[in-house]
């Protein structure tokens, strides 16, 4: 078999290198953690609910929204440069994409994070395996790691 030529390692956007992916530090002796029986599972699946149809609404708003400006866009002539409505309309666009990207993001974030609940492996750091604390998930539900792992992968 040919052998696999070293690549070299991927990059972002912003030319900065993109972050390692985590695999789980889980031994394989032990058994796949479960959520923390102190969890309150029903709780965490109605703020879980309540985020991704919040979220789904404004994913809706966004459409709507880049659909005007679309709309409004083909009643600005194509001569971007010396119009300054043309950049104005462009850069609106754009952002609202962006806005539209990261909520569709979030909305897939939440989704796995149901999932894990209703799989009993909610609520546990995919890096180190241990139990991610109750006010984290509080503030953001769809979290997979600790804050020290989520700290780590930041660098």
């Amino acid at each position: 078999m040919p052998r696999k030529a070293p690549t070299a390692p991927r990059t972002t956007i912003r030319g900065t290198p993109e972050p390692a992916p985590v695999t789980p530090q889980t031994p394989p002796t032990q058994q796949t953690p479960q959520t923390p029986q102190d969890l309150d599972t029903a709780y965490f699946a109605r703020l879980i609910d309540e985020r991704m149809e919040h979220t789904r609404e404004q994913i809706s708003t966004l459409t709507a929204v880049i659909r005007e400006v679309t709309l409004a866009a083909k009643d600005i002539p194509a001569d971007d440069e010396h119009d300054p409505e043309g950049t104005t309309v462009s850069v609106e666009r754009a952002n609202e994409v962006a806005l539209l990207a990261a909520a569709e993001t979030s909305l897939i974030e939440l989704m796995e994070a149901r999932e894990r609940l209703n799989t009993d492996s909610y609520g546990i750091c995919e890096r180190c395996g241990t139990a991610i604390p109750t006010a984290r998930l509080e503030i953001r539900p769809e979290t997979r790691f600790c804050v020290e792992c989520a700290s780590v992968r930041r660098r």
